[in-house]
């Protein structure tokens, strides 16, 4: 499964995400997303079959009942929390990134064979 980060997220999660093996982008890294709206953000990931990680659940929960009820489908949508995942906490990024990868190693399998899910990530419990 191939992820794209919304800009609220740190570029760093993709990369220690990408060592683990995984095929992750951040909208931050990317220039010509950067600053996109979001519903041209969600094109995008869609056009190059990427889910979405955001916290924007607002906008996103929208543009994802928007094409289900068009008929259209897209690769998903991966809601984070700023309560679960404090971007302002020293260890955001390896906590969102073992969420995520347990995300992939878990999950990832069945949904890449499914359209158009909607997952809220949850923490890595020690």
């Amino acid at each position: 499964m191939r992820l794209l980060l919304d800009e609220m997220h740190a570029p760093a999660v993709a990369a220690e995400l990408r060592l683990l093996g995984h095929d992750v982008v951040a909208v931050k890294a990317r220039s010509e997303l950067a600053g996109l709206p979001d519903a041209e953000l969600f094109i995008a990931a869609t056009t190059d079959g990427r889910a979405m990680v955001t916290e924007n659940v607002k906008d996103f929960a929208a543009l994802h009942k928007s094409k289900i009820a068009a008929g259209q489908g897209h690769p998903g949508v991966i809601f984070t929390s700023s309560r679960r995942f404090p971007r302002g906490a020293g260890d955001h990024v390896p906590e969102l990134v073992d969420a995520l990868a347990k995300f992939l190693t878990e999950h990832a399998v069945a949904f890449e064979e499914s359209e158009s899910f909607v997952w809220w990530l949850e923490r890595v419990e020690p």
